[in-house]
């Protein structure tokens, strides 16, 4: 505060009241016919599927780390692979709408966030522009190795999402980060995806600044950023919210 502004010590410590406007609690109260209103058949089954994929990549990831084999292919992965088995509907239900203008950043168990995010930006971009990304990645050496008897781009760019996750998890060179960001640091921008975090709370800023930018520059989408509830002991996490609130 410049010094040409007086303040009024008496003024400003007097007895008073902070009044705040009403804060809407609980509003939601919609009910499942109501919601189901919005959703096709389709949906119901995209949903679905991209839930039990889920499931299955991270039951494979807790096979070979409980017990060195998945479906009888033995495997070892010395590495970390922190699961979120259970919480399936909860990354399929906040990536289902977002395309590849909305960032995510995750937490340390983003497996699921990543493979929804990515199985949601495949079903919204056009098969021509998912055939040009998957070829220019890394020269198409992971679209190499997935290539088969799929029916379409849609089915191949599944299997290359699903290849490109895991061989990154894996710490393989096809890996979507060659390897080298594993299991708690692996993105993909293309669609979207970017670093996940093994700091508690880590991705809140990070997202943050990235929303911030988004609206200085006035760039679609929005920015998701995943943390845990133990996050809220954090102070940069309440700095980003407070922050994020401003106007």
């Amino acid at each position: 505060m410049p010094k040409s502004e007086f303040l009024d010590p008496a003024a400003l410590r007097a007895p008073g009241e902070i009044h705040f406007q009403d804060i809407p609690l609980n509003q939601y109260n919609r009910t499942v016919d109501e919601e189901k209103s919005n959703f096709a058949t389709e949906d119901f089954l995209r949903i679905y599927r991209d839930m039990r994929i889920i499931r299955e990549f991270e039951t494979m990831l807790l096979e070979v780390k409980t017990k060195g084999a998945y479906r009888g292919t033995a495997y070892n992965n010395p590495g970390p692979a922190h699961l979120s088995l259970g919480q399936e509907a909860s990354a399929v239900g906040q990536m289902y709408l977002l395309g590849v203008d909305d960032y995510i950043f995750g937490s340390h168990r983003s497996h699921g966030e990543i493979l929804a995010k990515g199985l949601s930006a495949i079903q919204k971009l056009p098969e021509n522009d998912l055939m040009s990304i998957m070829e220019g990645f890394f020269g198409g050496a992971a679209l190499k190795t997935v290539q088969g008897a799929q029916k379409d781009s849609k089915d191949l760019a599944v299997d290359f999402l699903l290849y490109g996750a895991l061989a990154e998890i894996f710490a393989r060179e096809n890996g979507f980060n060659k390897g080298l960001g594993g299991s708690m640091h692996a993105f993909f921008l293309p669609f979207g995806i970017y670093p996940n975090n093994a700091i508690v709370g880590g991705s809140a800023t990070i997202a943050m600044g990235s929303a911030l930018y988004k609206r200085v520059n006035n760039k679609p989408g929005i920015v998701v950023s995943n943390v845990g509830d133990a996050s809220l002991g954090c102070g940069p996490v309440w700095e980003a919210l407070n922050m994020g609130a401003m106007d």
